[in-house]
């Protein structure tokens, strides 16, 4: 059976605003959320344009994060760095529960590398509480960690 574009053209305008390459910070995601659609962007980070998931990421960065790393031209060659470059075309993700307590929470994502690697990330967010971002959680930091420690983090 054949969809009608017009179908097509009108479940893409109904998608949420914060999937994909654009995705960005809402009130209506959980920290759960923000992670994964952080490291599913860069999983596959050039689709559907060169360095889209790091985009991606970028957006989520809370703005006392982006004042430490910089504009997105430097927050990109974070990943040309042995400890963010596996986060890029990683093979799979698995995730900790996320640790929540009022307005901060952490979760720890271990990935696997295309060689098969394992290697273990600690995401520390935060709720924001300012405009333009209030009531959003945002990535504050993210820290490499050995695996044993990604999964059994704690606050």
């Amino acid at each position: 059976m054949q969809v009608p574009a017009l179908f097509l053209t009108s479940l893409l305008v109904l998608a949420p605003a914060w999937t994909g390459p654009d995705a960005c910070a809402s009130p209506d995601l959980s920290p759960t959320e923000v992670v994964r659609l952080q490291v599913e962007a860069l999983g596959d980070n050039d689709a559907p344009h060169e360095d889209a998931g790091i985009e991606a990421a970028f957006n989520f960065a809370s703005p006392a994060n982006k004042r430490a790393t910089g504009p997105l031209r430097r927050f990109r060659r974070l990943f040309d760095t042995s400890t963010y470059g596996p986060m890029v075309d990683h093979e799979g993700a698995t995730y900790s529960t996320p640790q929540i307590e009022e307005a901060s929470a952490q979760m720890g994502v271990i990935l696997t590398t295309d060689s098969g690697d394992r290697v273990g990330y600690l995401f520390r967010l935060s709720k924001q509480s300012g405009s333009p971002y209030e009531d959003c959680w945002m990535t504050d930091a993210v820290r490499r960690v050995p695996v044993e420690e990604a999964r059994d983090q704690k606050i």
